[in-house]
């Protein structure tokens, strides 16, 4: 009995809000699919280039940097993609479907307590997404990138224009079953977009527009030209500010709670 009253109290302690964070958090470890996309595939591209930047060292097309210089922009762009396509909408397309964010409605926690949870959690799995790349490429593989004001901004950008892509797929999708098409689908076109696999200068001119401005490729170039110390490109900025706006208007006008 004191057992129960001692977790009651802690449990009000905390708050309603701060309860929440942490039962949606142990969800989010048991079902840890966007995680794994979002935090240990990002680990394994950086361990990977990291290693072909070690036995095959020197310029990349003369530019002065390693590969593993070239991609950490577009590997913490992959983590924040695998987290707000895939570990951010299932919580709240599953709990919709269920009627779950209905019936909470009628408690004091609010269905806008749980999107404000999802969104908190996923943006510190974004933050540990950010540290391990930098930190393990700067301090295990020795990168040269410098991390000042213009790489901050083009990342918190890049991160709130990703994230909307989430809630817009949270909004949209009737069903678990469509959220997980709908996802995979973006998924892997986003990381296309982002150059993972092939970079925009190798590609024809059509395709390299695309490229650039999609909401991946914007983010990564803006985040490739800061993290070396150069202002970002103004068309790359603007194109992801007019992608969080659209996100934005899109997400809002068609989520619903039920």
């Amino acid at each position: 009995m004191t057992s129960a009253n001692g977790e009651s109290a802690n449990r009000n302690r905390r708050g309603p809000f701060s309860e929440l964070l942490r039962v949606e958090g142990k969800l989010a470890l048991r079902t840890p699919f966007g995680l794994g996309l979002g935090i240990v595939m990002p680990a394994i591209l950086l361990a990977v280039f990291g290693e072909i930047g070690r036995y095959v060292p020197g310029n990349v097309g003369n530019s002065g940097f390693t590969i593993l210089d070239l991609y950490i922009p577009t590997i913490i762009v992959i983590g924040f993609i695998g987290i707000a396509i895939d570990a951010l909408p299932i919580p709240l397309v599953r709990d919709r479907e269920s009627g779950w964010l209905r019936r909470v409605s009628t408690t004091p926690v609010g269905p806008s307590r749980v999107l404000a949870a999802q969104l908190v959690l996923n943006l510190a799995f974004a933050l540990v997404t950010v540290v391990i790349v930098l930190v393990g490429s700067v301090v295990v593989f020795g990168a040269t990138l410098s991390a000042g004001i213009y790489f901050v901004f083009s990342t918190i950008l890049a991160l709130f224009e990703i994230f909307l892509i989430g809630l817009v797929v949270a909004a949209m999708a009737p069903s678990q079953t469509i959220q997980n098409a709908i996802s995979g689908v973006l998924f892997f076109a986003l990381l296309f977009l982002s150059g993972l696999w092939i970079q925009p200068v190798q590609v024809g001119r059509l395709l390299q527009t695309i490229m650039y401005y999609s909401p991946s490729g914007a983010a990564v170039r803006a985040m490739l030209d800061s993290a070396f110390g150069i202002t970002p490109p103004l068309t790359a900025i603007a194109t992801m500010v007019v992608y969080a706006v659209v996100f934005a208007g899109v997400a809002t006008r068609y989520f619903r709670w039920e």
